[in-house]
C-alpha cells in the first residue's frame, strides 16, 4: 500500500564552528555534537525542553540557529490521490488472495499404466525411494485477472522447477539408441541413483476465495488520511487472508531445459560420483492437471501429469504425480 503522506527532509552538511551543536527536537532525547576549548570534540545526549512540542530539526552555530520544520505534504488533487490509493489497494488485495508465488516442496511418484503405484514387472527397475524423490519449485512471478472481484479469477505466472526421481534398486539405467533399460549391479552399492529434471513452469488456473475483503470507499480513505494528520488511529486499509478458504484448478505446463542421471557410491575408500548429462529419452515438456487448495496462508498442491515421463516407445509407460505444500509464500 502506498503511504498516504510523505515528509521530505534535507539537511546540509556544515563544518562545525567552535561550540557548535546539532540537535533534533522530536520530543525525545537529542544528540549534541560540538567542539570547544574545555571539552574538545564531544558527542553528548541533550535533554530537550519538554514545554516545546514542535517537531523540528535544529542546528546551532556560533552566531545563528537554523530550524527546519517538517509538515505533511498536501495532496495536489484529492480526487486523483484517492483514485491512486484505491488502485494500490486493489493490487494489494489481488496479491493477498493469489496463491501461486512462493516455494513449493513435495514428493514425486511414478504411476503405472493402470494408475497404480505398483509398477509392472518389466518396469520395476523404475520403482522409487519415495521419501527421497523430491519436488521443489520456486514460483517467482504471478498475475491474476479478477472476474469482478477478488473471489474469482484466472491466474498465471512463472516458476522454476526441480524434479528428482531416486531409484530404489541397485540397478544402472542404460540409454541405447532405441530404448531405456536397466542392468543389475552387485558392486558398488549406490548411495544415490537418481534422475533429475530442471525446467520452467507456467500455470493457467481458475482460483476461488471465500473471504470477503471489501474495498474502502473514497470517504473512508479521506477519513483515514485526516485521522493520520490529527494523530488519531486511522481506519485499517490493509487486507488479510486469515480464515480464507481458497481453491485453484487448472493446468501447469513445464519445459525442461536440463536432465541428469547421477550415482553416488563408495569405492577404494572414497566417495565417488558419476554424472551423466543428456536427455535420457525423458520427455522435455510436461502438461499436468493441477489443484491448489488451502485455508489462510496454508496451501497444498497436487499435480497429475497428462504426459508420460519418457518419450513414446523409448521407455516404460510411467505417469509422474507430485504432491506437497507451500512452505514460503511470497505475498
Amino acid at each position: 500500500m502506498r503511504t498516504l503522506f510523505t515528509t521530505a527532509l534535507f539537511v546540509p552538511m556544515f563544518a562545525l564552528a567552535q561550540t557548535d551543536t546539532t540537535k533534533s527536537d522530536t520530543g525525545g532525547a537529542m544528540l549534541g555534537i560540538g567542539m570547544n576549548s574545555e571539552k574538545g570534540a564531544f558527542v553528548e545526549v541533550i535533554t530537550p525542553d519538554t514545554t516545546d512540542d514542535k517537531k523540528s530539526f535544529t542546528i546551532d552555530t556560533r552566531h545563528k540557529r537554523i530550524t527546519i520544520t517538517t509538515v505533511p505534504k498536501p495532496w495536489e488533487s484529492e480526487t486523483d490521490s484517492v483514485a491512486e490509493i484505491l488502485k494500490d489497494l486493489r493490487t494489494q488485495r489481488r496479491n493477498q488472495f493469489t496463491y501461486w508465488s512462493g516455494m513449493d516442496v513435495g514428493l514425486n511418484m511414478l504411476l503405472g499404466p493402470n494408475g497404480s503405484t505398483e509398477l509392472p514387472e518389466e518396469s520395476e527397475y523404475m520403482e522409487l525411494d519415495q521419501a527421497n524423490s523430491r519436488f521443489v519449485s520456486i514460483n517467482f512471478m504471478e498475475q491474476k485477472i479478477e472476474f469482478g472481484s477478488h473471489h474469482f479469477g484466472l491466474l498465471t505466472g512463472l516458476g522454476w522447477e526441480f524434479t528428482s526421481y531416486r531409484l530404489r534398486g541397485n540397478e544402472l539405467l542404460q540409454f541405447d539408441r532405441d530404448s531405456v533399460y536397466a542392468v543389475a549391479v552387485e558392486s558398488p552399492e549406490y548411495q544415490k541413483n537418481k534422475l533429475r529434471q530442471s525446467g520452467f513452469r507456467v500455470p493457467l488456473m481458475l482460483e476461488f476465495n471465500t473471504k470477503r475483503a471489501k474495498m474502502p470507499t473514497a470517504d473512508e480513505i479521506l477519513i483515514a488520511a485526516r485521522d493520520t494528520v490529527g494523530g488519531k488511529k486511522p481506519v485499517d486499509l490493509h487486507f488479510t487472508n486469515k480464515k480464507n478458504f481458497h481453491v485453484a484448478l487448472g493446468v501447469v505446463g513445464t519445459w525442461y531445459y536440463d536432465s541428469m542421471y547421477k550415482q553416488k557410491y563408495r569405492a577404494h575408500g572414497a566417495v565417488q560420483k558419476d554424472i551423466d548429462k543428456g536427455d535420457h529419452y525423458l520427455l522435455p515438456y510436461r502438461a499436468a492437471a493441477a489443484v491448489r487448495i488451502g485455508y489462510g496462508s496454508l496451501n497444498l498442491f497436487a499435480e497429475y501429469a497428462l504426459t508420460s515421463l519418457f518419450e513414446k516407445n523409448k521407455g516404460p509407460e510411467l505417469t509422474p504425480f507430485n504432491v506437497g505444500l507451500t512452505i514460503v509464500g511470497f505475498n
